[in-house]
């Protein structure tokens, strides 16, 4: 049995994984939530009032097929495990076990690797995006380009927070821009992303008015950003984010795109930070720092075993 489980542990902890996402994607009501995004996949169009596209679009897909709670989180579910199997690829040192303990320690992938709202494809563009950015920095080949090009645009299509993670990457890495290949890809992610921004031009720019001028925008109280500093310990565990979120911090970067992950953890945290002197975050707004924080935390612990073991408890009870 434990040969067995040795020798196949990565099938059985993905397609558990898996199952257990569709079980509950089918057997539990819609949130609010989802109910609104369910009404905007009947409307399909470029764009929404508050969101890109993307999640429209992948509820409707798989609403074709089950027309139930299923369908509605069919696509969702299927995105949240190839999240986690992108994601455990971007480990440069490899400890898998260390890596699952890190991932069931986090109870809001949990929540998220079945719910059809915007975080989770988002989480999944996010992997996605430094996958294809590792590529790139590698070798900058007409296949990565066009590969990186693509990845951020559909991050892009998810949400606009996506653009965090771009700009943080890029300027983790400013010699990028002397490269003709860069502007190469901008050029296609302009190409890519021109009907959304057409759409959002016929309708007087109102998502970019929204976010930028409306939303988010009241007296400060002292408690947003009291309120945000606890809610990003609880999100990244609730428990784990006190040993998850420390070794993230220490772990010293050893690759170019170690440094993308981590100017993005700490440019995300400090962008949510200052913009709760402006109004209250909701928590869930850095979902995206989700990536780097379980690959850096992942590479630090891997030589810090004794940190890694109240994980294991609090994996089993997450």
């Amino acid at each position: 049995m434990n040969l067995f489980f040795q020798k196949h542990h990565r099938l059985l902890f993905y397609s558990s994984w898996l199952l257990l996402a569709l079980a509950q994607a089918a057997s539990t009501e819609l949130i609010a939530d989802e109910a609104y995004y369910w009404v905007y996949s009947r409307f399909p169009a470029w764009g929404y009032f508050d969101h890109p596209p993307m999640i429209a679009f992948l509820i409707k897909s798989g609403y074709a097929i089950f027309h139930n709670e299923l369908g509605v989180r069919l696509i969702c579910a299927l995105l949240s495990t190839f999240t986690i199997l992108i994601t455990e690829s971007l480990t440069e040192r490899k400890n898998p076990f260390l890596f699952y303990t890190i991932v069931l320690s986090i109870g809001v992938l949990q929540i998220a690797g079945f719910l059809a709202v915007p975080d989770t494809p988002l989480l999944f563009f996010t992997a996605l995006f430094f996958y294809t950015y590792r590529s790139f920095i590698k070798n900058t080949s007409w296949k990565n380009i066009l590969l990186l090009a693509l990845a951020i645009s559909l991050l892009f299509y998810t949400k606009y927070h996506g653009l965090l993670i771009v700009v943080f990457t890029f300027l983790s890495n400013i010699k990028l821009f002397t490269r003709w290949q860069t502007w190469l890809v901008g050029s296609f992610v302009l190409i890519l992303y021109a009907p959304h921004l057409i759409w959002q031009w016929q309708h007087d720019w109102v998502s970019f008015r929204y976010h930028l001028f409306e939303s988010n925008v009241s007296g400060y109280r002292f408690s947003y950003t009291t309120d945000y500093l606890l809610g990003q310990i609880l999100l990244a565990g609730p428990l784990a984010g006190f040993i998850l979120l420390p070794a993230a911090y220490m772990y010293k970067i050893k690759t170019q795109t170690d440094k993308a992950l981590k100017f993005t953890l700490i440019g995300i945290y400090l962008i949510f930070l200052v913009s709760s002197f402006r109004g209250k975050v909701e928590v869930n707004w850095t979902m995206p720092a989700m990536i780097p924080l379980i690959v850096l935390s992942h590479q630090f612990l891997i030589d810090k075993i004794s940190w890694a073991k109240p994980l294991r408890i609090i994996a089993f009870v997450s």
